[in-house]
């Protein structure tokens, strides 16, 4: 299923899309109980899919990435974290920051994995159960800031 989060009269909604385009109201809790309704419906703004409460991330795990920049690969697995400040919706310009100006910005294709149940310390065999999708997201990033510290949250949260 694919799910949309957009701003409806009323105020941020789900709705789900259909294969003719269409979208129906979705009712309840999306992370909890929830129901695709007869209702068709007609999109407002479209708005990021959801409002993260964490963005934990995992760097250099691409060897042809990690070639690009000339790092070696890592033993473990880089990671770090963004601002939720940093998500926005999409079709909105990105932003770059007056105070901290860089003429090095890139930007990547990202998937990520929406986590959709409280959970800690959970077994290999029962990870996928947490999942509740994915979505592609895009990774802005400034270099400048990312090689002037040795911690990547400065470069990696525009």
């Amino acid at each position: 299923m694919k799910i949309i989060r957009h701003l409806a009269p009323a105020g941020p909604a789900y709705a789900a899309l259909q294969p003719d385009g269409s979208a129906r109201e979705i009712a309840g809790d999306i992370f909890g109980e929830f129901r695709v309704t007869d209702r068709v419906v007609t999109p407002g703004k479209l708005l990021a899919p959801v409002v993260p409460t964490n963005l934990p991330c995992i760097g250099l795990n691409y060897k042809k990435h990690a070639a690009e920049s000339n790092s070696p690969l890592p033993k473990y697995p880089v990671l770090f974290i963004k601002n939720t400040a940093a998500v926005q919706n999409p079709g909105d310009p990105i932003e770059l920051p007056v105070k901290l100006p860089s003429t090095k910005v890139d930007y990547e294709c990202e998937l990520a994995v929406v986590i959709g149940k409280t959970c800690k310390n959970v077994p290999k065999a029962q990870a996928y159960d947490q999942v509740f999708g994915y979505m592609i997201v895009n990774d802005v990033t400034s270099r400048q800031l990312q090689a002037r510290h040795k911690q990547w949250f400065l470069g990696k949260n525009l």
